[in-house]
């Protein structure tokens, strides 16, 4: 290497605050093809990445046949085709995750907070706190893993959760926390008060986000009941039963957001009964994918309607 490149050569920053989030990879859940309908998925999730400096990849899915589909749905009376290509989906990344040390997982209609970057260091301390893990853990490691080494899946994003108190959960306070939540977590909804919990998980639902281990993916896709339920309920099914150590982040750091106009997915198709009046992320406060698009110098917001106090 001559001066020059010496001179030009940044160091690596394997921290929790990095463009991968401190995690190997992040890998993001996405058909290669979507009708147009929903182009609005991939698209705004790109935009939102660049928009955050965040480096995601997104590994090619095969063209699943309907030999394939049809086995999987064999499983589960319920199972639904779009289910069943769900769990393709997210199998497809397991695989690839299995290849990494640590990997974080998306789905493609996700967004965060603008501030997702400066948000989890404190998440990744507050996870080896919750875990116990400290530097003689490592084992002679010569670098420290953000989020330490022991659990199976970190569910950063979700539909919710119940918090933990026993053991206790770490709590800090957080700027980017939004005002108002809407979750079946009282602790937290509707008001969180600027407060963020990292708690071992009871059974969250909603596969958002959420990261594995090289081990963990391994043990996920070793497993022979898959389609036995949709792959949140069966992900949720291995947390709650303590399968595999799970921790949980509330309120969460990642959610679905919901394009204007007819309810609309992948997996149910179109809700004519139910309109959307307005792009929204619920639960996030700055939303990455809204301000990558909005004409505005100062930060947008657009979460859904404040939930009501109970």
């Amino acid at each position: 290497m001559n001066e020059e490149d010496t001179r030009n050569t940044k160091p690596v920053d394997y921290g929790a605050g990095n463009e991968t989030l401190g995690f190997e990879r992040i890998l993001a859940v996405a058909p290669v093809e979507a009708p147009p309908r929903l182009a609005w998925r991939k698209d705004g999730f790109l935009k939102a990445a660049a928009y955050t400096g965040l480096d995601i990849q997104v590994p090619t899915q095969p063209k699943w046949t309907d030999t394939e589909i049809h086995a999987l749905m064999s499983k589960n009376p319920i199972l639904k085709e779009g289910l069943a290509l769900s769990w393709f989906g997210h199998l497809n990344a397991l695989r690839e995750a299995a290849t990494h040390t640590t990997s974080l997982i998306l789905e493609d209609d996700t967004d965060w907070d603008v501030e997702i970057r400066s948000q989890m260091p404190r998440i990744a301390e507050a996870v080896k706190s919750l875990t116990g893990y400290t530097a003689d853990s490592a084992e002679g490691e010569s670098a420290l893993p953000p989020y330490g080494a022991d659990w199976d899946v970190l569910w950063l994003g979700h539909c919710g959760d119940n918090i933990v108190f026993d053991p206790p959960p770490i709590q800090f306070n957080d700027s980017t926390v939004p005002p108002y939540v809407n979750s079946w977590e009282k602790t937290i909804s509707p008001d969180p008060r600027h407060t963020r919990w990292v708690h071992w998980a009871t059974g969250p639902i909603c596969t958002y986000a959420y990261a594995v281990t090289d081990t963990s993916a391994r043990k996920i896709l070793d497993r022979d009941d898959h389609g036995s339920e949709s792959f949140d309920i069966w992900l949720h099914i291995r947390c709650k039963g303590k399968e595999l150590r799970c921790v949980t982040v509330s309120p969460k750091l990642f959610h679905h957001h919901e394009a204007a106009g007819e309810k609309d997915s992948l997996i149910n198709g179109k809700t004519e009964e139910e309109t959307i009046k307005a792009e929204m992320t619920d639960n996030i406060w700055h939303s990455a994918r809204c301000n990558s698009v909005a004409k505005s110098e100062s930060l947008v917001t657009c979460m859904g309607p404040k939930p009501k106090a109970s």
